[in-house]
């Protein structure tokens, strides 16, 4: 007969010569390999000296311990519960022979037994057995996989979230999509680096990219401590907003907390740097158009006249001074002290109010 579990080895308990010499003939003529054992503890001995078998046939009526004692504790032992057990029982044993089922045997056999019928089964319980193993291999495959998926997306959510507004993330993951929309109320923040294009020249290109990386990092930190939202750089330009795409009713105020912050920042780094820098800040308020630019390279981008006179506050400002429209001003006035400027000519704006915090 075609052996597909040549390699399997087989465990015997029964209290009978007779029985353990035969069965043994015969599972060993299929090519199976066996011990057999007069009693269960002498099995359970075996097994826990870490002794392995693929397969139990188990007899109920044995001396030291029965069957069902067996069963009992092969079934209560992380490290065994889950061997094949095939329960031995004469014909009369109904009652014994639905416990044993109850507790976790996988089949039983009626003495006497059919030998064709008897290695059938041995057959079927070995086959379950391997596809059981083979869907536990797959199952711990599958987990590793999804753990690595969602190793992959915390890192694409982060990402993610660190490109685009949170807003925009998740209407891109609910939706697949978003629409570009008019923001009211937003105060939009720009700052350049004071001779910038002077200095970098003479400045390592990996130094250069270290100091705005370790700048703009702190910028960050300190536009998301005051709920603004940095929109992208532009070489040594960071533009960033407060008001959109979350309406916010603080949005002047949290973004001139955050100018504040980020030119005291600069002040204090400058103490002990070896390249101390400088920069002009720009603030207005006003409506932007606020939207996703690109189809295989996403970046979230802001439009509008309030951009553009936000850049005229930031040309107009001084080292380390934050300049803001009289828009913005109207809406803070009562908040910070000012210093009025004399009106000045913005490129393509004409005469402009323009106003300096004071801190």
């Amino acid at each position: 007969m075609p052996n597909d579990f040549h390699k399997a080895h087989i465990l015997l308990a029964d209290d009978s010569k007779y029985i353990r010499r035969f069965i043994t003939r015969e599972i060993e003529e299929q090519g199976y390999t066996s011990d057999a054992f007069t009693n269960g503890q002498e099995l359970l001995d075996y097994l826990h000296n870490n002794n392995k078998g693929d397969i139990i046939i188990l007899d109920n009526h044995m001396p030291v311990k029965d069957g069902i004692t067996t069963l009992k504790e092969l079934k209560n032992d992380s490290k065994l519960k889950n061997l094949p057990v095939l329960f031995l029982s004469a014909t009369t044993d109904k009652e014994q022979v639905v416990k044993a089922l109850e507790l976790g045997a996988d089949d039983y056999i009626a003495k006497p037994f059919n030998n064709d019928e008897f290695i059938a089964r041995i057959r079927v319980h070995l086959r379950i057995d391997i596809l059981k193993k083979q869907l536990y291999d797959k199952n711990r495959m599958l987990e590793k996989m999804n753990k690595e998926i969602e190793a992959e997306k915390v890192k694409t959510d982060r990402l993610l979230f660190n490109t685009l507004p949170r807003k925009i993330v998740e209407d891109l993951k609910k939706y697949g999509k978003t629409e570009p929309e008019t923001f009211k109320d937003v105060t939009v923040f720009l700052s350049d680096i004071v001779s910038f294009t002077k200095l970098s020249a003479s400045i390592e290109p990996v130094v250069l990219i270290n100091e705005l990386n370790e700048m703009f990092t702190e910028f960050d930190n300190i536009m998301e401590s005051n709920q603004c939202e940095r929109i992208k750089t532009i070489g040594d330009a960071y533009l960033a907003v407060c008001g959109m795409p979350e309406k916010n009713p603080e949005h002047a105020k949290n973004l001139i907390n955050a100018a504040i912050d980020i030119v005291n920042y600069l002040k204090e780094r400058n103490k002990t740097a070896k390249i101390p820098w400088f920069i002009r800040i720009g603030i207005h308020t006003g409506n932007v158009v606020g939207g996703i630019v690109g189809i295989t390279k996403y970046i979230y981008d802001i439009f509008g006249d309030t951009i553009n006179t936000t850049a005229r506050m930031e040309s107009n400002s001084e080292p380390m001074k934050i300049n803001i429209s009289e828009t913005t001003y109207n809406i803070v006035s009562e908040n910070y002290k000012f210093i009025a400027r004399e009106p000045i000519e913005a490129k393509g704006k004409g005469l402009m109010n323009m106003y300096f915090v004071e801190f």
